[in-house]
């Protein structure tokens, strides 16, 4: 076999050791993607949490001033009314004793419900913190165990990469540049053995008559199919056959 083709066949089992390594290493992406969207959809729970509490503690901190406004007024309706002496005076007090008493009575009903609502948003707010931190604890353990699988991947990765450059030292530069354009346009296996009948191992179509003489000669041409563009060699017969 021509020896820059036994050479040109070596780097390609190097591409395909290489390319089942990124396989490999690119597989983790997903599990990351996995642990990034669980710890966003905590990250995103604690902050609903923490914005639907504090606006109920906004709501409280207004209710209570109102509160606290309203029973000032009420007392000074108590003492007005405790100062009438004239029935129409008397009955203008009692008017507004009873309207402030009632606002007031709703506005401390409301304040007992929100102080609930309240409370339930603090119990979970902080199960929502809670469970944040536990994740946090889960997943640097599992992002730890990525990073050093992956990690050994990198210097596997790394040590194809070595050897696939020496083994590319000894075909020539027109050859690889040709070889590496369908092998990168592909992501997959370039260079194909002929089938029987001068048909392309890769799409099965036929070589042209006229180009077949030139890869029948003692130089072993390589030739690009015309089907789906790899490249093309004539196998060396096995003994015997």
């Amino acid at each position: 076999m021509n020896p820059e083709l036994e050479a040109l066949l070596i780097v390609q089992q190097h591409d395909e050791a290489i390319r089942a390594i990124e396989a490999r290493r690119d597989a983790f992406a997903p599990r990351l993607v996995s642990l990034d969207k669980a710890r966003k959809r905590a990250v995103d729970e604690v902050a609903r949490n923490e914005a639907a509490l504090a606006r109920e503690l906004e709501r409280s901190r207004t209710l209570g001033a109102l509160i606290v406004d309203h029973r000032l007024r009420h007392d000074k309706n108590l003492a007005v009314l405790d100062q009438a002496h004239k029935l129409k005076e008397a009955t203008a007090a009692m008017a507004q004793v009873e309207t402030a008493r009632r606002v007031l009575a709703e506005e401390e009903s409301e304040m007992l419900a929100l102080s609930r609502r309240i409370s339930d948003l603090q119990t979970s707010t902080e199960a929502a913190r809670d469970a944040l931190a536990e994740l946090d604890v889960q997943q640097t353990e599992a992002r730890g165990g990525i990073e050093t699988e992956r990690g050994a991947i990198v210097r596997e990765w790394e040590l194809a990469r070595t050897k696939r450059s020496a083994s590319a030292t000894a075909v020539t530069p027109p050859l690889l540049s040709r070889y590496d354009r369908v092998q990168q346009r592909r992501k997959a296996a370039a260079l194909f053995a002929l089938n029987v009948g001068f048909s392309c191992g890769s799409c099965d179509t036929a070589i042209p008559l006229q180009r077949r003489p030139a890869m029948t000669s003692g130089g072993q041409s390589i030739e690009i199919c015309e089907g789906c563009g790899v490249l093309l060699y004539l196998p060396t017969p096995s003994a015997g056959s």
